[in-house]
């Protein structure tokens, strides 16, 4: 959810960033159906997507990591000395309501592509 809305934001304000979706230990292959049916609503499809879990070079070739709700893996964690941590531990989960995580990670991403705009 918080790639397909950050990349929306970003394409809109002509910014350089793209953000990646990762887990941490993935129970599935595909994403869950009312995530699907959210996001579709929002103009998002994601019904190809296919969760994988991060692995320590996705850490080390980024520039920023967000953490929701979670730490990353220790093998993970050593490769972040180079790009940002960020946590995001306030967004509920998408299983207990879409709609309260859509717009609480909408809010997060809002701050985050204000503070790249002023690079």
């Amino acid at each position: 959810m918080a790639a397909s809305y950050f990349n929306q934001l970003a394409q809109e304000l002509r910014l350089p960033f793209r953000a990646v979706s990762r887990g941490i230990a993935p129970d599935s292959t595909t994403v869950p159906p009312a995530i699907i049916q959210g996001l579709r609503a929002d103009g998002f499809d994601v019904s190809s997507f296919h969760p994988s879990a991060v692995t320590s070079s996705d850490v080390s070739a980024s520039q920023r990591v967000i953490t929701i709700g979670t730490v990353l893996p220790v093998d993970a964690q050593l490769a972040s000395a180079q790009p940002k941590i960020e946590q995001w531990n306030d967004v509920p989960p998408a299983s207990v309501g879409y709609g309260a995580t859509r717009d609480s990670l909408k809010r997060h991403i809002k701050e985050l592509v204000e503070q790249l705009d002023k690079r």
